[in-house]
């Protein structure tokens, strides 16, 4: 399965993408059965944005173990970026369902229900990330920006105090308090 997602990908990108996965290539030779290695270069791949380099490395990965959440996390989000956020709701609802207590794989599918305007799923299950792992500083970043996008101000304050009352130390949770802060001033006007 994981062959056929990363190669249905590549389709009419062929030029643009053989220099990224000659690397990614010589990654699977070099470390082709541990998939450790193989899982931390794909996110390496991810935070540089070669996606193509990061999917061929987690296809590799999901052949040896279909049920990995961070190998379903890992290709969750690469389709995502890419745009196939119906592929990456059905890959995260698989790591889900292998991994209910995963903390991270309810925040990704959250992030894909943002992306498809699906507000009230999105807060679910950043909320239910929160309840799964409440040191999980992202997710309540990613709630107080999804509140303030939507117009819920109030919420974002909340939410927002939540995280900086965790994490006081954590800047994005405060230039985020004084964006609130102000959208709440602003209103009263």
């Amino acid at each position: 399965m994981a062959d056929t997602v990363v190669f249905s990908l590549y389709k009419g990108r062929k030029d643009s993408i053989y220099i990224e996965l000659s690397q990614a290539d010589k990654d699977i030779e070099q470390f082709k059965n541990d998939i450790d290695t193989l899982v931390d270069k794909a996110y390496e791949y991810l935070d540089r944005n070669e996606f193509f380099s990061a999917i061929k490395l987690l296809g590799h990965c999901f052949n040896m173990d279909s049920k990995d959440p961070e190998i379903l996390n890992g290709i969750g989000i690469v389709l995502c970026e890419l745009g196939r956020l119906e592929d990456s709701k059905i890959i995260l609802e698989r790591a889900i369902k292998y991994h209910p207590d995963d903390a991270l794989s309810y925040a990704n599918l959250a992030g894909v229900y943002w992306e498809f305007n699906d507000y009230e799923k999105a807060i679910y299950y950043y909320k239910k990330s929160i309840d799964l792992d409440p040191e999980m500083s992202d997710s309540y970043y990613n709630l107080t920006n999804l509140y303030s996008e939507i117009g819920l101000t109030y919420m974002a304050f909340i939410t927002c105090n939540e995280f900086i009352t965790k994490f006081p130390n954590d800047f994005e949770g405060q230039d985020l308090m004084n964006d609130i802060m102000l959208d709440l001033a602003l209103s009263i006007y």
